[in-house]
């Protein structure tokens, strides 16, 4: 069995370049997941990765340029 990893909030935010005010209003809105010990807060560096989204979604992408090409075909 593997040992889970966690991070503090300063060093989440140095990580990943988000400000810690950022990551404390993603875990007030339920977005993040928080792992509490008495009044220590720690987080799982998986589910702070998780938040972030590639873009642009490769479905998206390819369905935006098919409507410009149709779009300048009907011009």
């Amino acid at each position: 069995m593997t040992a889970r990893t966690y991070e503090s909030l300063p060093s989440a935010a140095a990580r990943t370049g988000i400000s810690v005010k950022t990551l404390r209003r993603r875990i007030a809105e339920g977005v993040l997941p928080v792992y509490r010990c008495g009044r220590i807060v720690r987080l799982d560096p998986d589910e702070v990765d998780g938040m972030f989204d590639r873009y642009p979604r490769p479905a998206a992408a390819s369905m935006g340029s098919t409507r410009r090409q149709q779009a300048r075909r009907a011009s």
